[in-house]
């Protein structure tokens, strides 16, 4: 057998993921675009159900792959929360303390769109639930706590369907033929750049900015690289890609939070981890685990 078949063949059940998790849901977010007029309405019939249901496609890619070549790539289905307990905190700790460090770092530099009384979330509170001016404070803390707390526990069973698929199965996948380092930075390059179609359609930063698209896209891969590789620590670490899906689900439960601060709303620059501003933690972060990944990986859970 030739020596170099085995890569070969690897590669192949890469390329081959790759092509179906784009395939299955990049076709369905241009479809529904078409009919949308290029829009994404999130509260739609058509656009809320299909972006959860997206969630699903990387899973969805990986069991189609397992099939077809017959892999045994190690997906991380085991919780292992015997002696992993400490990758679960992290995983709902660090989302939060990014997005209020990179609410920090975009205020610091753009001051003036800083609402300390939080106008919008309030003018909604008062119209959506009845409420006095009085009773805002304990509604912000009520929703803050439910971000951080419970939320992440029930977004983690949609994000369950991206994490299996990126780092259940693409990042060890990569990992089988490359350094862990390279495989966390391809993984979320790819993780990225899947939220492309979405980004412009005026996904997560609006239409509204002098770069769009390609701005938006270039700021959702940068910040899925660099926070994929928070996510690879933990998959590395703790051997399951439940603690990877936990973190996703507590990222996407408190990444708004920094927008009630925001006069304008925000856009590409945050206050959202996802802006170029407000991910600046986030890469600091990601270059400080570049090391991490690159040590010896005894204390990884078995």
């Amino acid at each position: 057998m030739d020596s170099d078949e085995p890569v070969q063949s690897a590669r192949g059940t890469v390329i081959l993921f790759l092509v179906v998790t784009f395939a299955l849901d990049w076709v369905s977010w241009i479809l529904a675009g078409a009919q949308s007029g290029w829009a994404i309405d999130e509260s739609s019939v058509v656009w809320g159900p299909l972006l959860a249901v997206s969630m699903f496609g990387p899973l969805a890619a990986t069991i189609i792959v397992r099939v077809a070549r017959k892999t045994t790539v190690d997906a991380g289905w085991r919780p292992r929360i015997k002696g992993g307990v400490r990758w679960y905190l992290l995983a709902l700790a660090i989302p939060p303390a990014l997005t209020l460090a990179g609410s920090v770092v975009y205020f610091v530099f753009l001051s003036g769109d800083f609402d300390p009384e939080a106008s919008r979330f309030s003018a909604a509170a008062i119209a959506q639930l009845g409420i006095g001016a009085d009773q805002v404070p304990a509604i912000f803390a009520v929703q803050v706590a439910n971000a951080v707390i419970f939320a992440p526990f029930i977004n983690m069973l949609l994000a369950i369907g991206e994490e299996a698929g990126w780092r259940g199965f693409l990042y060890p996948a990569l990992r089988e033929q490359m350094s862990r380092r390279h495989a966390a930075i391809l993984t979320g390059a790819a993780w990225g750049l899947w939220h492309a179609p979405l980004i412009a359609m005026g996904y997560n930063y609006g239409t509204d900015d002098r770069g769009f698209p390609v701005l938006g896209i270039v700021a959702m891969t940068i910040f899925c690289m660099a926070f994929g590789m928070f996510l690879c620590f933990l998959r590395e670490r703790s051997g399951s890609v439940w603690p990877c899906a936990l973190a996703h689900g507590s990222l996407n439960a408190v990444a708004g939070l920094g927008m009630w601060f925001s006069r304008s709303a925000g856009g590409i620059l945050g206050p959202m981890p996802l802006g170029l501003l407000g991910c600046i933690p986030v890469v600091l972060l990601a270059l400080w685990l570049l090391g991490r990944l690159g040590a010896p990986s005894a204390d990884v859970a078995r």
